[in-house]
C-alpha cells in the first residue's frame, strides 16, 4: 500500500508541475508581450532618438518576440504529452479571493477573511500561487471537514506574503488511505510555494482542526536568500 500511495503522489506531483508550467506560461507570455509592444512603440513616441537607441529598442522587441515563440514551443510539448489541457481563461489574482470565499459560503461553509498589512500589487506568479493555495485549502475543507469554520488570513509583510487557512474540523492524517486526495492537494500546494522559493506547512493542530500556512517571497532576490 505504501508503494501505491507513493506512486500516486509522484504522479500527482508531475501533473501539478505541468499545470503550474502552463499557468506560468500564461503569466510570463503576457509580460513578455507587453515588453515587445512597448519596445516597438517607444521609438515612435520619442523625438530625436539616436540611431543607436532605435537599434537597441528593435533588439529588445526582437528578443521578446523570440522568447514568446520559445514559450509557445514549450507549451506545445506539454500539450503533446497530454499533461496540459488548453485553457484560454485568464489566470486568477488575489482580487478574486472574495469570489472564492463567496463560493465557499454558498456551499454552506463559514469563512472569516482578513487582510493583514498594507495591500499592494504583487508579481503575477505570487498572486497566482497564493490564490491556488487558498483554493485548494478551501476545497479540502469542503471535502474533509464540511461545516467547519475557516479563518483565512492574507498577510502583507515587507518581503513576503503570508497565507494561512485554518479550520476547526477534525483534521486528518495525510498518510491514511482515505486521505490520498487531500495528500495530493497538499503536494500541489507545496510545489507552488517551493517554485517561488517559499515554504508551506500543513497539518492538524493539537487543539483541533487543520492549518495550511505558506510564506511566499515577494521577489526573486528574496527567494534566493531563503
Amino acid at each position: 500500500m505504501a508503494r501505491v500511495i507513493a506512486a500516486e503522489r509522484q504522479q500527482a506531483t508531475m501533473a501539478e508541475r505541468a499545470r503550474i508550467a502552463r499557468e506560468l506560461h500564461d503569466v510570463v507570455a503576457h509580460s513578455v508581450s507587453v515588453i515587445a509592444v512597448q519596445a516597438e512603440l517607444t521609438p515612435h513616441t520619442i523625438p530625436d532618438l539616436s540611431p543607436y537607441a532605435r537599434e537597441g529598442f528593435q533588439q529588445i522587441a526582437h528578443s521578446a518576440r523570440a522568447a514568446m515563440a520559445e514559450l509557445r514551443q514549450l507549451l506545445d510539448v506539454l500539450r503533446r504529452d497530454g499533461a496540459v489541457a488548453a485553457d484560454l481563461s485568464p489566470q486568477p489574482t488575489l482580487d478574486e479571493l472574495e469570489e472564492l470565499v463567496h463560493q465557499h459560503r454558498k456551499t454552506g461553509g463559514d469563512v472569516e477573511f482578513r487582510i493583514l498589512g498594507a495591500r499592494r500589487p504583487l508579481a503575477a506568479s505570487v498572486e497566482l500561487s497564493a490564490y491556488r493555495i487558498v483554493q485548494e485549502a478551501l476545497t479540502n475543507v469542503r471535502r474533509h471537514a464540511p461545516g467547519a469554520v475557516v479563518q483565512l488570513d492574507i498577510g502583507y509583510e515587507a518581503d513576503r506574503l503570508m497565507v494561512r487557512v485554518a479550520d476547526d474540523g477534525p483534521g486528518f492524517r495525510e498518510d491514511t488511505k482515505e486521505e490520498t486526495s487531500a495528500g495530493h492537494g497538499l503536494v500541489g500546494m507545496r510545489e507552488r510555494a517551493a517554485m517561488l522559493g517559499g515554504r508551506l506547512l500543513a497539518g492538524p493542530v493539537a487543539e483541533g482542526g487543520f492549518v495550511v500556512a505558506a510564506e511566499l517571497p515577494l521577489t526573486a532576490e528574496g527567494a534566493a536568500r531563503r
